[in-house]
């Protein structure tokens, strides 16, 4: 059986980084990984992998290595209100893909095509799992800002332009629920668009 593996997606948590060039130094010799999916088997599969490293040094990149010491499943709250104010955990990156030039364009909040264009890559993502009847349901999806900014992150030599913040989206609970559990936007799998209810 063939896994969906872009259907989740993961926030890292750096306690007081400093940026220097390509070295970052933390306050801490540690960092928390959070990882959400929608799909049962592939969260199963990803824990199961985890454990089978759980204690044993890993290479994460030149100069250092890594070792999983804590697996925490946390259980979220089912969202049953048609209204919830959330925050992002990573970016939420809007894409727009050319297919004949092969060509992104990225859009943040505050850009007039970001709704829009954030809506239809949704419909594309969701409408294999829940049916073309999803696309009401996403075209009425309000989007309402409480304190959004732009960052701007470097991805494979990529300057992609993405949002960060609190904001308030009023829709289908199934589709809210969703976005909490398998992320929210384009390159979810790269760790963007990771958000939890507020």
């Amino acid at each position: 059986m063939e896994i969906n593996k872009k259907n989740f997606t993961f926030s890292v948590y750096l306690p007081k980084p400093k940026f220097n060039g390509e070295i970052i130094e933390l306050e801490q010799n540690k960092i928390v990984i959070n990882f959400a999916t929608a799909d049962a088997e592939l969260g199963i599969n990803y824990y199961n992998a985890l454990m089978n490293v759980k204690d044993k040094l890993l290479p994460f990149s030149q100069m250092n290595q890594i070792k999983v010491k804590s697996i925490q499943i946390v259980q979220e709250e089912q969202i049953v209100s048609e209204r919830m104010a959330f925050k992002t955990l990573s970016p939420i990156v809007c894409r727009d893909h050319n297919k004949e030039t092969k060509k992104d364009w990225f859009y943040w909040w505050e850009e007039d095509d970001f709704e829009a264009i954030l809506k239809r890559n949704l419909y594309f993502q969701l409408r294999d799992k829940f049916g073309e009847y999803v696309k009401s349901d996403i075209d009425a999806l309000e989007f309402r800002k409480v304190a959004i900014k732009k960052t701007v992150v470097i991805c494979y030599n990529l300057h992609v332009a993405c949002s960060l913040g609190k904001f308030e989206l009023v829709g289908q609970p199934y589709l809210l629920n969703h976005f909490v559990q398998g992320g929210i936007g384009s390159m979810r799998g790269m760790g963007f668009g990771m958000i939890e209810a507020i």
